[in-house]
């Protein structure tokens, strides 16, 4: 009865080592993947000033866009804010694979001082998610914009792990289509953050009309969370 007992205890803690390592190996694996940029986050980057919010309102076409990953994932994407009862939402649609329209939408966190209006962040909140992950905050910031035509906005987040960060730009236009001088208005910036405006993918609007619509918010492709060991 003693062995039994004992085997039990130390299967059961062989078996949770076990998981403890494969985990480690899964998050170890996921941050390489997606985090490819060496060091932190750009500082002391510009943005917008005197950024207004409500001329941001309404819908804005991803023309061109950067994720320093590599992965396409965000392909004929749309982003409009909305106004709900318990604050501000931001929705950004995309269509992938030509066939699945899915959406996300973030609560959007105002920065209170005026001189950080352009400084913004997005709230997800994950429901099934594991309790650390629950919860996920990613900085929207705007580089650019005259509100009527173009507007340029990034995201970067660290990984203190591998030191190692993840940026997502996009390059947004108030119509499918982005006019020349507008898009060279809006990559003006992205110096700042250290991108090549050679290395925007121009979205392909040729894949733009989805079969098949998905009516539950999914994650969206534009933000890497650093996962916690």
């Amino acid at each position: 009865m003693h062995t039994i007992r004992c085997c039990l205890f130390y299967c059961s803690h062989e078996h949770a080592a076990m998981l403890k390592i494969v985990s480690f190996i899964i998050c170890f694996n996921y941050v390489f993947a997606y985090f490819t940029l060496p060091g932190s986050c750009p500082e002391e980057v510009t943005l917008k000033e005197d950024f207004r919010l409500p001329d941001f309102y309404g819908k804005w076409y991803q023309s061109y866009h950067y994720s320093s990953d590599g992965q396409q994932q965000n392909n004929c994407s749309s982003l409009e804010l909305l106004t709900r009862p318990s604050g501000i939402y931001l929705n950004q649609s995309r269509v992938d694979r030509g066939l699945f329209h899915r959406f996300s939408i973030g609560k959007l966190d105002i920065n209170p001082r005026l001189e950080d209006a352009a400084r913004l962040d997005l709230i997800f909140a994950f429901k099934n998610a594991p309790r650390r992950l629950k919860t996920r905050r990613y900085p929207f910031h705007v580089l650019a914009t005259n509100y009527n035509y173009f507007a340029t906005v990034y995201t970067c987040q660290y990984s203190p792990l591998i030191d190692k960060h993840f940026l997502y730009v996009w390059i947004l236009s108030r119509n499918p289509i982005l006019n020349d001088v507008s898009k060279e208005l809006a990559i003006k910036p992205l110096q700042q953050i250290g991108i090549d405006s050679s290395k925007l993918v121009k979205d392909d609007r040729s894949k733009c009309v989805p079969k098949y619509f998905e009516d539950i918010p999914t994650e969206p492709m534009t933000f890497r969370f650093p996962v916690p060991i």
